[in-house]
């Protein structure tokens, strides 16, 4: 199979999971309408329409609050601590030296090979060019 027609059959998929995605979400939004002004008319049976509207509303503030609770605390555990910056430049300068010594150690005309090539690169890229 080629790349081109991979691709496409990548983009069709994720086209075709953003729109089930999208068609669950309306529905359970409606759902959640019909269960909200459900318990609002049992409410209403039971205590008149002023107090079930300010219960419904309390009741929907509350879960809101919960929701952002417990999403934030989430959220809060899936953060990591990065490591800075400089910890990570020391660690592949020291992987680097680590395959230069090994490089050196099996073969070291390959080494001498090597750094000459990387010696004429190193000239190459900050050398000036003449036009």
């Amino acid at each position: 199979m080629n790349l081109s027609r991979r691709f496409g059959l990548m983009l069709k998929s994720a086209a075709l999971w953003a729109g089930m995605a999208i068609a669950v979400l309306g529905v359970l939004l409606a759902a959640l309408g019909f269960l909200v002004a459900g318990f609002f008319l049992w409410v209403s049976h039971h205590m008149g329409n002023d107090l079930a509207a300010v219960i419904t509303g309390g009741v929907l503030i509350a879960v809101a609050i919960i929701i952002a609770l417990s999403g934030f605390a989430i959220l809060k555990g899936m953060r990591r601590k990065q490591p800075s910056l400089l910890a990570e430049f020391g660690g592949t300068i020291g992987l680097v030296l680590r395959l230069a010594g090994l490089v050196v150690r099996r073969d070291p005309k390959k080494a001498i090979i090597i750094s000459i090539i990387a010696g004429a690169l190193a000239e190459y890229i900050t050398s000036e060019r003449k036009r």
